[in-house]
């Protein structure tokens, strides 16, 4: 659970049967992708973070139950 770092998957939540991520051109993308969604009304299961592994990600959750994360993985990007 790794959206409410906690072992057991919050109750009031639909259990999520997959997992979307969007990979965007940098972590400042992350952000700004959260804003839109912000202002179009979305609610983020969390704020953007940067994962221990370099990941930059937020996560929200679709009406149908869905994990959709935006997220920046610097290794899938040319960084040279």
């Amino acid at each position: 659970m790794a959206c409410f770092e906690t072992t057991e998957w919050p109750a009031e939540r639909p259990v999520p049967q997959v997992s979307i991520e969007f990979d965007v051109d940098s972590a400042a993308g992350v952000t700004s992708a959260v804003e839109e969604l912000a202002v179009a009304g979305y609610e983020l299961l969390h704020p953007p973070r940067t994962e221990p592994w370099g990941q930059a990600v937020a996560r929200m959750q679709s009406p149908e139950g869905a994990i959709v994360g935006i997220s920046y993985i610097p290794i899938f990007h040319d960084e040279a």
